[in-house]
């Protein structure tokens, strides 16, 4: 009998610290009055961060922060994100959305991607950053090109890059186009990029280079604008 009046205690016990903390988890005093959101580029994910805001008035320890970090995730456009509470009322989210690497012209529209070569918005919702553009037929390119970049010492130089017949075309800044196709070694960019210092100033007078051929196995190419050979 003194057994079954133990447990009978226990558990009036143990029902009587739930229903106290219960009612003190749902106490208004834990509604989340302010959601911070700290991010480089708040426009470029302006419908993430609305999503986040309905979260004011929800009871904070009720909050999943893991569940919410995964959701978080899922968008492309964010690459990592911390959730923190102040308690009693405070969410703090820091989210560091990807580093845009190129801009793609792909079907008539202008995308941003990150250096992977994943989509992951548009040029016109992103600042202006000074990045080649991809024009692509095909999304399968964009890694081509990608593979093409790394490659090369000088990217900020780089204005464009594009499929051409049997080749594919590297515009820079200067209008100097490169002929190249995806089989060319890291060591030939390394002449080129002797050759582009060497253009940079020959362009300046009036005879011009056009172009610099990459695609041969054992010479490269550079053809002077008015030579017919």
């Amino acid at each position: 009998m003194k057994k079954v009046l133990q447990i009978m205690f226990i558990g009036i016990i143990c029902w009587y610290t739930y229903t106290e903390y219960g009612d003190f988890k749902r106490a208004s005093l834990f509604d989340v009055t302010k959601v911070s959101v700290k991010s480089k580029n708040l426009e470029l994910i302006d419908d993430l961060v609305n999503s986040i805001k309905n979260l004011e008035g929800k009871n904070i320890l009720e909050i999943d922060k893991k569940k919410m970090k995964d959701k978080i995730l899922e968008d492309v456009r964010v690459k990592e994100v911390v959730i923190k509470t102040q308690m009693p009322d405070i969410l703090l989210f820091d989210i560091n959305e990807k580093e845009p690497s190129v801009y793609i012209e792909y079907n008539g529209k202008f995308y941003v991607s990150d250096e992977l070569g994943k989509i992951y918005g548009y040029m016109k919702e992103s600042k202006k950053y000074n990045m080649p553009l991809f024009r692509i037929d095909h999304e399968e390119e964009i890694k081509e090109f990608i593979t093409i970049m790394k490659k090369i010492s000088f990217k900020d130089e780089i204005s464009q890059i594009y499929k051409v017949s049997n080749g594919i075309a590297i515009t820079t800044n200067t209008g100097l186009k490169i002929i190249t196709n995806i089989d060319v070694n890291k060591k030939k960019y390394g002449v080129v990029k002797v050759l582009y210092d060497q253009v940079k100033l020959q362009n300046n007078k009036e005879q011009k280079v056009e172009y610099i051929d990459l695609r041969f196995e054992d010479y490269i190419i550079k053809r002077i604008e008015g030579d017919q050979r």
